[in-house]
């Protein structure tokens, strides 16, 4: 199942202050509820320390109060964040934007408060990056989960998140790529640690088949699933090259040429 990171502010901007922070390992939406139809600061206030409290009493979630936790310098990398300001609870998805109120949606206006956060760190735990020039990034609902994977490994991952059985609780974001992939299609993936590049090549498609554009789009953007996006024109942290196989691949790769073969991972 995949984890759920949450920051938790009184006041919104570079001054706001922090009260902490969770990394719940299932989305605990009673609590959440409560929380984000707080009335009063100090209601707040209390409801976080409560909910973190026994987040932490109950084993349900990584816990942090003195120190930032995340790699990421602020929380524009943060899957949710709530802040108590001008009397209700708003709430800002994964660096997007304070989208909820009290929990109900928010059209886009002119007047909205900008999504700025007080620094945290003075560098991208991922990268090393300077903290100034990562904080317009988009990191991606996987990329926690892989952060520590080499190419091999995350190449590896992917085919299993692709391949295999569905998981409980996995983001939407993958569960939507993988409805965009027909179930009889395998995958040969190629690894190149020196261009930081995932090779997929697809079995299934006869010559010309236009739905292999469609599969291969819905593939390109495996790089902000698993890693982010920099609307700065940063480097990606890896990239991706999509192939259609011509009939006669599994001379090369003999495993393919079992139909139950769903996909071979190779490095070079």
């Amino acid at each position: 199942m995949s984890s759920t990171t949450h920051d938790f502010y009184l006041g919104r901007g570079a001054d706001a202050d922090w009260l902490g922070s969770v990394r719940l390992a299932s989305w605990d939406g009673r609590w959440l509820h409560e929380i984000t139809r707080a009335r009063s600061a100090g209601g707040f206030i209390t409801l976080v320390a409560l909910f973190l409290r026994t987040a932490e009493i109950h084993e349900a979630g990584e816990v942090t109060l003195g120190n930032h936790a995340w790699p990421w310098p602020t929380s524009h990398g943060t899957d949710y964040v709530h802040a108590f300001d001008t009397g209700a609870v708003w709430t800002a998805r994964r660096g997007d934007r304070w989208s909820l109120r009290a929990d109900e949606y928010i059209p886009p206006g002119p007047d909205e408060t900008p999504l700025v956060f007080p620094p945290m760190r003075d560098s991208c735990g991922y990268t090393g990056i300077d903290a100034a020039d990562t904080t317009t990034r988009r990191y991606g609902p996987l990329l926690g989960d892989t952060c520590l994977h080499d190419l091999p490994q995350l190449g590896l991952r992917i085919l299993t998140d692709l391949t295999g059985p569905p998981v409980p609780g996995a983001p939407s974001a993958l569960t939507e790529l993988r409805a965009q992939l027909p179930p009889h299609l395998r995958y040969a993936v190629t690894t190149d640690e020196t261009a930081v590049e995932l090779e997929i090549e697809i079995s299934g498609y006869r010559d010309s088949d236009p739905a292999a554009d469609a599969t291969a789009h819905a593939l390109s953007t495996l790089p902000a699933l698993y890693g982010w996006t920099d609307p700065l024109g940063g480097p990606p942290r890896f990239g991706v090259r999509v192939l259609i196989a011509d009939d006669g691949r599994h001379t090369t790769h003999p495993m393919l040429a079992d139909p139950r073969t769903r996909a071979v991972v190779a490095a070079f």
